[in-house]
């Protein structure tokens, strides 16, 4: 009985490995950037420069280093400033295999002796027209310089739907052929009411409906 038994034991682990392998090939992109990818870093590029209020005022690179540590397929790095108010929001989007991208996170970045961390994080929900709410994490910071500046980070992720704010993006993404991720950015005028002031959700409310345009879901799992 223990011997019928055990080549099909041996099948059924080797089934696993493999699939296991496939599954971290797939989060690390150890074969390259897919079609599905390559097509959705090319519509990445093709994000508006304004809309609403909101004008694009410098754009920048995402630095060598950082690019080969996520495995970007694509990415912008952008400064948008509102013609109205002259808030300026930082946006960053980044295209990229799940694994690397999932666990890049601001809490990494600003927890830092340059700022301090006002509180946990909590969810912020945008609301869509005819769907889902759009859902992201939000984080104020303070600089450690004599201004005290304030700041504020939005982030979240996506498959090219709906963005989320999940725990474990890692987890619930893996086998996805690549992921989204937003990072913004503002700093918070002095003074004001920092319950009701928030230009970064401004932002999203006039940015999302023309960005969702520029994104792509994966053809295939």
């Amino acid at each position: 009985m223990k011997r019928r038994w055990f080549l099909p034991g041996i099948v059924l682990v080797a089934a696993v490995t493999i699939l296991s392998g496939v599954l971290q090939g797939r989060m690390r992109n150890r074969w390259g950037p897919s079609p599905d990818t390559l097509s959705a870093a090319n519509k990445l590029a093709e994000m508006p420069s304004q809309f609403g209020d909101w004008r694009l005022q410098s754009s920048g690179e995402l630095g060598e280093t950082a690019s080969n540590m996520l495995e970007c397929a694509g990415y912008i790095v952008r400064n948008y400033e509102n013609q109205a108010t002259g808030d300026v929001v930082g946006l960053t989007l980044l295209l990229g295999p799940p694994g690397p991208i999932s666990v890049h996170i601001p809490e990494v970045c600003f927890g830092t002796r340059n700022y301090k961390s006002l509180g946990e994080r909590k969810r912020a929900a945008v609301p869509r027209e005819g769907g889902s709410d759009d859902e992201f994490w939000t984080l104020d910071y303070k600089a450690n310089n004599l201004r005290g500046d304030l700041l504020r980070v939005y982030y979240a992720w996506t498959t090219g739907d709906r963005w989320s704010a999940v725990n474990d993006p890692r987890f619930k993404f893996a086998g996805q052929p690549y992921l989204y991720k937003i990072q913004l950015s503002c700093r918070l005028q002095p003074g004001a009411n920092v319950q009701s002031y928030d230009p970064c959700r401004e932002f999203l409310e006039e940015f999302l409906p023309a960005a969702g345009k520029c994104l792509i879901e994966p053809s295939s799992n």
